[in-house]
């Protein structure tokens, strides 16, 4: 468990999905569909199949949910997150804790990505805060123009003093 101001990052049991799923913002739901998926598998399938998956607590009380999925034959990983309204009712405590978590699902990886809707402003903000790149081609799921964001591990270059 680690402890950022008032909210508590812990690893994710099947009752913080369970609390979760109908409670998932609007642009959340959104998402999920796009994925021809729903709340409650995609919050359930990563803990049933023990990928690694974090809990932001407020008050004891789950606000969103956070993992990676890793991809075969290479050190990436599908990194994704789900929340809800309060969210943005603890904006500044929620980036200060999701920068760690962040930090924490990438220590494995070199690069961690997914796709995010175009439209969903207020998440590629957020995103960008937390340093991943947002690419600026775009493809189209359900006719809803989407982006690729990434973010790669801190490797310093290398280079040599003559």
């Amino acid at each position: 468990m680690v402890k950022i101001g008032s909210i508590e990052i812990v690893e994710s049991i099947e009752s913080h999905a369970d609390y979760l799923y109908p409670r998932l913002r609007a642009m959340d739901k959104r998402e999920i569909w796009l994925q021809d998926a729903n709340p409650a598998e995609v919050l359930h399938c990563p803990l049933q199949h023990n990928h690694t998956t974090l809990t932001a607590l407020y008050d004891s009380q789950p606000m969103c949910m956070f993992g990676t999925v890793g991809i075969d034959d290479c050190n990436d990983a599908i990194v994704w997150a789900l929340g809800s309204n309060l969210i943005d009712e603890k904006k500044k405590s929620f980036y200060k804790a999701s920068l760690q978590v962040v930090n924490i699902l990438q220590s494995d990886y070199t690069k961690i990505w997914n796709v995010v809707p175009c439209d969903h402003l207020q998440t590629i903000a957020w995103l960008k805060k937390l340093d991943f790149q947002i690419s600026n081609q775009y493809f189209s799921l359900k006719n809803v123009p989407m982006l690729y964001f990434s973010r790669c591990n801190n490797q310093k270059s290398m280079a040599t003093v003559h």
